[in-house]
């Protein structure tokens, strides 16, 4: 009997997305962070001009999930929207507790920044009072963005990191210096996270029950990101179909040998 409902799609905000407890995972094979000034500029110039306008919205383009449980989700594509707007909102916390005032302003800037933290990057366990993620991006990327981006430590050699951790820390940076020119004062810089980016960023949500629907739908999808080729393509859909870690691993492996050649 044919499947009914292979997708779902709804449109869903930022918040939607991050601020309602679920987890989003990047699977191994996908492609590292490669997201680049271009494309941060043109989320940055959506995000000011948002901001002048509280009532409107923006799409930015389509966020393909396929369900692991019903709070955890692979995301099968939109990682690098998910993990710039992620590392954005990083800035924004970053920013909020190194805000200079009178120790009652600092302790609400801290504050702000707390909830913030809560709502877009991870949640406390009630029991063992850990913190969780929300966003775990790849293999190559996921170590440096959970251990440095996360906590906001500053990398000890930033040019040793490979290219994509590169990326993700000069994302960092780039945001940093875009919200510190704004100028904001406390409250208004939580609301560019809160309300803004939050609230009036909307994405297509796509969330599919299989591999191969999740494949099709990642193939003729043309949303707004860097384009990938057929071959990035194929090994996402290949690599999708492993389900041993270690063979998964070999296989990453005999990739990256093959693409050195040719």
């Amino acid at each position: 009997m044919a499947k009914s409902n292979l997708l779902k799609t709804a449109d869903v905000t930022f918040l939607d997305l991050l601020g309602n407890g679920k987890k989003y995972r990047v699977p191994a094979f996908q492609r590292d962070y490669a997201w680049e000034d271009e494309q941060w500029e043109d989320l940055w110039s959506d995000i000011v001009e948002l901001r002048e306008d509280p009532g409107s919205a923006h799409y930015i383009g389509a966020i393909v999930l396929k369900a692991l449980t019903d709070r955890e989700f692979q995301i099968i594509d939109g990682q690098q929207r998910v993990a710039t707007l992620t590392v954005l909102a990083l800035a924004v916390i970053a920013q909020l507790r190194a805000l200079p005032g009178s120790e009652l302003e600092q302790r609400a800037n801290a504050e702000r920044a707390e909830q913030l933290r809560h709502r877009f990057i991870g949640e406390k366990d009630p029991a063992s009072l850990q913190e969780s993620s929300k966003l775990f991006l790849n293999d190559t990327d996921d170590g440096f963005f959970q251990d440095y981006l996360v906590q906001l430590r500053t990398p000890i050699n930033p040019r040793a990191l490979p290219k994509s951790n590169r990326q993700l820390w000069q994302c960092f940076q780039w945001f940093m210096r875009r919200v510190q020119a704004r100028g904001l004062e406390g409250e208004a810089l939580a609301r560019l996270l809160s309300d803004t980016v939050a609230r009036q960023l909307l994405f297509i949500q796509i969330t599919v029950e299989d591999d191969l629907s999740a494949y099709t739908v990642f193939e003729t999808l043309n949303a707004r990101g860097l384009e990938l080729s057929s071959t990035d393509l194929l090994k996402n859909y290949l690599f999708s179909r492993v389900k041993t870690p270690t063979d998964l691993a070999a296989l990453q492996r005999r990739w990256l040998t093959r693409r050195r050649h040719f």
